[in-house]
């Protein structure tokens, strides 16, 4: 699918033309390990732990982080490509220039999380959660976010566009100046904290489903006339 314009302007990674391959190990990389302008294939880093790791300027590409436990990781001018980062935690991680595609993200956590200038496409977040987590400048498309966790999130620069948010806490979340575009919203929660946000559907189906989903969630009971008899 050829990428769409965004609603916004976020700057891509910024690479060097030619990366130093690499090929790190869970053992080689303890707290505040750098790893600049490599290129990672292939590499598994599953139930890595560490702090203040820094990641800048490098590739990965079909790469394992699943289970990780990285607080206060710094990702920078970094693109990850069918990556797994299941049931990885990253508290308080730091993404800046950050562009995630065709990974695996179920139960990722990233609490108090600041994200900048981040896109994320065509990736599966079930069950993920981003409490606390600042976005500025982030853009998800075509991804899917069931049952997601956003309590307390600062949104007011996101853009979701094409994502199954179906289940999705949004309780307590900041989204004045917000984006979502052609979503799915069945089942989805603590919309009333959405207020100034956008919501766009091409489809009036979707539009009626939005609709439904807040008043379900405002506990609106909408019936017929002749149901009332």
């Amino acid at each position: 699918m050829a990428p769409r314009k965004s609603a916004t302007t976020i700057a891509a990674p910024r690479l060097r033309s030619q990366l130093d391959s690499g090929s790190p190990t869970p053992d080689a990389i303890d707290d505040e390990e750098r790893l600049l302008d490599l290129a990672l294939e292939d590499v598994d880093l599953s139930d890595l732990e560490a702090e203040h790791v820094e990641i800048s300027g490098c590739r990965l590409t079909r790469c394992k982080l699943a289970g990780s436990d990285l607080e206060k990781l710094i990702l920078v001018d970094t693109e990850l490509a069918q990556c797994d980062i299941a049931n990885a935690r990253w508290s308080d991680v730091s993404l800046t220039r950050v562009a995630v595609a065709a990974s695996r993200m179920i139960g990722f956590a990233g609490p108090g999380a600041n994200l900048q200038h981040v896109t994320i496409r065509d990736s599966v977040l079930d069950f993920a959660s981003f409490r606390f987590s600042k976005f500025q400048k982030v853009e998800l498309t075509d991804c899917r976010l069931q049952n997601a966790d956003f309590v307390s999130a600062d949104l007011t620069g996101a853009v979701f566009r094409s994502c199954d948010l179906s289940g999705v806490e949004f309780s307590q979340v900041k989204a004045a100046k917000a984006v979502f575009v052609d979503c799915t919203w069945e089942g989805a929660k603590g919309l009333a904290s959405l207020a100034g946000a956008t919501v766009a559907a091409a489809s009036p189906i979707d539009t009626l489903a939005f609709t439904s989903a807040v008043t379900t969630a405002s506990g609106i009971t909408l019936a017929h006339p002749d149901e009332l008899d």
